[in-house]
């Protein structure tokens, strides 16, 4: 197998294995790692774009359009006019969903410091930058036609 492949591949399956382990931790809030994901973006940028939202999200979310209608039908998220762009909807935080943010956040936490100790015991810390470069170098590649 390319190297480079090998590497995407074994990148895309780790995150697989996070999501789905991040899906059964959720599962008691009613909340799947993707629509987790999607909240935790708009906590962090409200009021976004259905567009930005999209292009934020470390996952493909497949339809973000359809994940937002999800979420406002869930009562996590309003959708408005923005009032920059009228054509452009900007999504922001109902109360509720500033409190499954909270628990989102509550419920990850033990993951992710057991996470952070697995990786620090495989001495594997300094690999992010690492990681960055990858992503900006392949982000610098021509589209094929």
């Amino acid at each position: 197998m390319e190297p480079v492949l090998e590497l995407v591949m074994a990148v895309k399956t780790a995150q697989r294995e996070i999501e789905r382990r991040f899906n059964h931790l959720l599962r008691p809030l009613g909340v799947t790692a993707v629509q987790a994901e999607a909240l935790l973006v708009i906590a962090d940028e409200e009021p976004v774009s259905i567009a930005d939202l999209g292009a934020r999200m470390p996952a493909d979310p497949g339809h973000p359009s359809r994940l937002t209608d999800r979420l406002a039908a869930a009562g996590w998220v309003e959708r408005r006019p923005s009032a920059r762009d009228r054509r452009r909807a900007e999504l922001t935080l109902t109360p509720a969903g500033r409190e499954l943010v909270r628990r989102i956040v509550e419920a990850r936490q033990p993951f992710f410091d057991r996470a952070a100790a697995a990786v620090a015991e495989a001495g594997l810390v300094h690999v992010l930058p690492d990681v960055r470069r990858l992503l900006d170098l392949v982000r610098t590649l021509p589209d094929p036609e």
